[in-house]
C-alpha cells in the first residue's frame, strides 16, 4: 500500500514492502524522506514468489488486504520467508460499528449483488479461514487487538460515489451495467431510508489486529 503503517515498521528495523501498485510505492516512498534506514520497496505480485530470502522475516502483515490473495500461495510463502527463531503472521482491518450507515449500506449493496447470483468477497470469513489455516500449520492464535478508534462523519453520498469509482463492488469483478443497476437501486434505497444522500450521520471505526504466532524451525 502507501505506507500508513509500513512506514512506521520500516523506522524500527529491517523491512520489506510489497505491492503490485508502483504509484503507491512511490507514495510509500515519500512518506520515508529523513528516514535513516532505507527499507526495500519491491513492486510485486503477492499471488507470486515473493522476493524476500527464505527464513528472514520475524513478522509478515497485511492490511486489508490478505483476503484477496490466494489463500494457499500466501501461507506458503509466509512459511517460506518466516525465521527458524519462530514469526508472527498478522492482519490489519477496520472494524466498523454494525449499525453504522456505512456498514448498513454495504450489507444493503451485498443483498442487491446477491439477486444477481454475485457473491462479494466477505474479509471476515476469509480472515477466519486464513486464521485456521495457520493454525493446522502449528502456529497459535492470538486474541484480537484494538489499536486505535476513532469518530467518523458518514454521508451515503460519499460512499455511493466511492464505489462508482472503483473497479467491481464488494472485493469481486461484476459486469458493468450490474454495477450501475445494483447502485442505482442502492441509491434509491439510501434515499428512502436517509432522506438526503448528504446527511451526515456519525459513528466510530476502530482499527484491529489479529495474529497468529509461528512456531520455531530448529
Amino acid at each position: 500500500g502507501t505506507g500508513e503503517i509500513g512506514a512506521a515498521l520500516a523506522r524500527r528495523g529491517p523491512y520489506v514492502g510489497l505491492d503490485l501498485s508502483l504509484g503507491m510505492l512511490r507514495v510509500f516512498h515519500d512518506r520515508l524522506s529523513g528516514t535513516r534506514r532505507e527499507p526495500l520497496l519491491a513492486q510485486a505480485d503477492a499471488d507470486r514468489p515473493w522476493p524476500v530470502r527464505s527464513g528472514w522475516a520475524r513478522i509478515v502483515f497485511a492490511s486489508r488486504a490478505a483476503h484477496l490473495f490466494a489463500k494457499g500461495h500466501l501461507i506458503a510463502e509466509t512459511l517460506r520467508v518466516a525465521s527458524p527463531e519462530g514469526a508472527v503472521f498478522g492482519l490489519g482491518r477496520v472494524r466498523r460499528d454494525p449499525g453504522s450507515l456505512r456498514a448498513t449500506l454495504r450489507r444493503e449493496m451485498r443483498r442487491l449483488l446477491a439477486g444477481h447470483g454475485i457473491e462479494g468477497r466477505g474479509g471476515e470469513r476469509a480472515r477466519e479461514d486464513l486464521m485456521a489455516a495457520f493454525a493446522e500449520q502449528g502456529g497459535e492464535i492470538l486474541p484480537p487487538r484494538t489499536a486505535a478508534t476513532w469518530p467518523v462523519s458518514e454521508r451515503a453520498g460519499d460512499s455511493l460515489a466511492s464505489w462508482r469509482g472503483k473497479p467491481g463492488l464488494a472485493g469481486t469483478a461484476v459486469p458493468e451495467d450490474v454495477k450501475r443497476n445494483v447502485l442505482d437501486r442502492l441509491e434509491e434505497w439510501a434515499r428512502e431510508k436517509y432522506g438526503d444522500l448528504d446527511s451526515i450521520q456519525e459513528a466510530a471505526e476502530s482499527y484491529e489486529l489479529t495474529a497468529v504466532r509461528l512456531p520455531p524451525r530448529l
